[in-house]
């Protein structure tokens, strides 16, 4: 029996799912350090094009006492802290800012520009923002405290301790929007090393009315879950508001 159902994602002639996704990731070893993977190799990092750099928030880590920013250190995409973390559970956070993109007739896009800043004729205008998170275990801390959405922006929480996201069982999660369920959400998910792009993916699900998810992973690594959400801005030089969000955890054998 294969471990994963590949499922091809016919709906990739969206642009939507044609950009980039982000993700962080993290390790704390002599200090805290985090990387922005804004791409679609998750998850290997890469140079972020020095037009796009000041889209990004520096990541953020988020634990029980506060929240900590980390400082840009050797590459744009690299962030560090001032030392490593003590035992507990620690939520990475990067975001992606909301951004205004503009696609003309022939297809090209303009960042920070609305319909009012182009003469061309223009095929359609949003504004659209990205979050990440990864749960981050030291010291064997059990995962209760990211268990709690954020409740700011669009995201993807786990109803159950990270110490229980173990490889066969199912698991509960819940899809927010500024603390507020989104139903009816595509999910889609993968696992390190199953594919060379986000082409395919080797999970799918849809919340239901509460908002809520189940996921069973049936290989133990480091995964992630993602989900695109679309709506109308009431703006007349900008009408789409894209909201994309992903999270990363580990998956125990």
């Amino acid at each position: 029996m294969k471990i994963f159902t590949k499922i091809l994602l016919i709906s990739l002639i969206e642009t939507s799912l044609l950009s980039h996704d982000l993700w962080v990731d993290a390790t704390n070893k002599k200090v805290i350090e985090a990387n922005i993977i804004y791409g679609h190799n998750f998850p290997k990092p890469e140079t972020i094009s020095e037009e796009r750099v000041s889209i990004f928030e520096p990541v953020k880590v988020i634990g029980r006492n506060g929240t900590i920013q980390l400082k840009q250190s050797n590459y744009n995409y690299n962030y560090i802290g001032d030392k490593k973390l003590e035992k507990g559970t620690y939520i990475i956070n990067a975001n992606y800012k909301p951004t205004a993109w503009s696609e003309t007739a022939d297809g090209k896009w303009y960042m920070n520009k609305t319909r009012k800043d182009i003469q061309e004729k223009v095929k359609s205008c949003g504004i659209y923002s990205m979050s990440a998170k990864h749960i981050l275990i030291v010291e064997n801390d059990d995962g209760e405290f990211a268990t709690k959405p954020l409740n700011k922006g669009f995201e993807i929480t786990p109803l159950v301790k990270a110490s229980q996201i173990k490889q066969g069982m199912p698991i509960k999660f819940k899809v927010t929007k500024n603390g507020k369920k989104i139903k009816f959400q595509d999910i889609y998910g993968s696992i390190e090393g199953y594919s060379d792009n986000d082409m395919s993916m080797a999970f799918y699900g849809k919340t239901d009315l509460k908002g809520e998810f189940i996921f069973t992973p049936l290989k133990s690594g480091l995964w992630y879950l993602k989900a695109n959400h679309k709506s109308k801005t009431n703006i007349k030089d900008c009408e789409i508001s894209g909201d994309k969000t992903t999270i990363s955890f580990q998956v125990l054998e």
